[in-house]
C-alpha cells in the first residue's frame, strides 16, 4: 500500500494547520453566511461557528478526520470547559475512560469503534494527544534531531526575545548548525514529509526545500513572536498554553462555542461530491484549504479537479472562495479563469503574520 493510500485512512491532523484569524478576515464571514469546507482537525469549523456562521458543512475523504471532529463537537456538548481543556488543550485526560463511558454511546458507530480503540491517546501517562497521528509522530521525530543538532537552546533564545539584531545574529548560528549537520535530511525527506500530510506533489511543487524552510524557520524565529504562536508552539511543547489558545479553546467562548456547534454537520465524501448533492444557491462560502494540491497528482484526479471548479463556476451564491497551495501559481489556473469571480493571488511575503506560515501562495476569489 503506498504512502497515501495508507495516509487515507489513519489520523493525520490533530490541529486544523491553517491560520483561522487570517481566514475569517479574508473569508469575511458573518451570521448569514453559509460555507463548504474540509473538515481537517475540525478547529477552524469550530472558530467558524463563533464567529455566527448560520451553516458549517465539512467534508473529509479521510473518515478518521471526521471521528475526531465529532470527538471535539461531543465533549464541548457534554461536558464543561474544564474536561474541554484536557482533551484538546492539553491532550492528557485523568481517568479518560471514565469520559469514554459517556461518549462512545453518544458517537456514531464508526466513530464509536475508531475511538473504542484510540481512547488511549488521551492517557496521562502516554506522550499527551498531540504527539500522536502522523502530524504527532513528526513532532516527536523533528524535536529528537533537534536534540542530536544541538539547537535547542538556540530556538528557546529566539523564541523568548524581542530584539531583532539579537535574533538576526542567533538564527545565523542556527542555520549552520542544522544546515551542517546530518539530521537535516530528515526535515526534507519525502516519507517524513508525508507524516505532515504534505503529498508528493505539494513537496515537488515547493521546489527547493531547503532553502523553503529556511525562509519558514527565519519568518517564525526573527520576524514573527514565536512564543506566541498557537501552532507551532503546540508541537514544541506537546499541548497549548491557556495565555494564547486559539479562540475555540479560550474559556471566555467557551458558553458560545456550546450553543453554536450545533451548526456544524460533517459528511465522509468529496468537496465534489458535497457540490453536486446541494442545492445549487445553499453555499455563500467556500474554503478549500489545500485540498487542490492533494487533487493535482493524476489524471483522474486532474479531471475531478477540473469538475470542481466548473461546479463552483456555476453556483451562483458562492461570494467568496479560499485556498492555499504549495505551488507560488497553481498550475490549474485556466479553471479558476471566470467572468464570475475576481481573483487575487497574495504570495506567502505578502502574508507575514499567518502564524503557520507554511504554503507558498493564497488565493481568495470574489465576487
Amino acid at each position: 500500500m503506498s504512502l497515501p493510500k495508507l495516509f487515507s485512512k489513519k489520523l493525520i491532523y490533530t490541529i486544523s494547520w491553517e491560520d483561522v484569524r487570517i481566514d475569517s478576515k479574508l473569508l469575511g464571514l458573518d451570521h448569514s453566511s453559509s460555507i463548504l469546507t474540509i473538515a481537517s482537525a475540525g478547529d477552524h469549523l469550530l472558530n467558524y461557528s463563533l464567529e455566527g456562521v448560520r451553516n458549517i458543512h465539512a467534508v473529509d475523504i479521510n473518515p478518521t478526520q471526521l471521528h475526531l471532529v465529532e470527538l471535539k463537537k461531543l465533549v464541548i456538548s457534554l461536558f464543561d470547559y474544564e474536561v474541554y481543556w484536557l482533551f484538546f488543550g492539553l491532550g492528557k485526560v485523568p481517568h479518560y475512560q471514565h469520559y469514554f463511558e459517556c461518549l462512545l454511546p453518544e458517537l456514531t458507530p464508526a466513530s464509536r469503534s475508531f475511538w473504542k480503540r484510540k481512547q488511549h491517546l488521551f492517557d496521562p501517562s502516554g506522550k499527551g494527544f498531540y504527539r500522536y497521528g502522523t502530524t504527532g509522530w513528526l513532532s516527536r521525530l523533528l524535536l529528537y534531531s533537534i536534540q542530536r543538532m544541538g539547537v535547542a537552546e538556540i530556538i528557546k533564545k529566539l523564541m523568548h526575545n524581542d530584539n531583532l539584531d539579537f535574533k538576526k545574529t542567533q538564527f545565523k548560528k542556527l542555520w549552520f548548525k542544522m544546515s551542517q549537520h546530518s539530521s537535516i535530511s530528515w526535515w526534507i525527506h519525502p516519507w517524513v514529509l508525508y507524516l505532515g500530510g504534505i503529498p508528493q506533489n505539494q513537496q515537488q511543487s515547493i521546489g527547493h526545500l531547503l532553502a523553503f524552510l529556511k525562509d519558514t524557520l527565519y519568518t517564525l524565529l526573527v520576524e514573527q513572536q514565536l512564543s506566541q504562536n498557537p501552532y507551532w508552539r503546540l508541537y514544541w511543547d506537546g499541548c497549548y498554553n491557556s495565555e494564547f489558545a486559539p479562540k475555540h479553546l479560550q474559556k471566555k467562548y467557551f458558553e458560545q462555542l456550546k450553543n453554536s456547534i450545533f451548526q456544524i454537520t460533517l459528511n465522509h465524501s468529496s468537496l465534489l461530491h458535497a457540490l453536486q448533492n446541494s442545492p445549487s444557491n445553499i453555499y455563500s462560502h467556500v474554503n478549500l484549504l489545500d485540498h487542490q494540491d492533494w487533487l493535482y497528482k493524476s489524471r483522474k484526479s486532474v479531471t475531478e479537479l477540473k469538475e470542481t471548479w466548473n461546479r463552483l463556476n456555476k453556483y451562483k451564491s458562492i461570494k467568496k472562495i479560499l485556498f492555499r497551495s504549495s505551488y507560488e501559481t497553481v498550475p490549474w489556473i485556466e479553471s479558476l479563469t471566470s467572468k464570475s469571480f475576481i481573483i487575487t493571488q497574495m504570495k506567502r511575503k505578502e502574508l507575514k503574520t499567518d502564524q503557520v506560515y507554511s504554503y507558498s501562495s493564497t488565493y481568495l476569489l470574489s465576487r
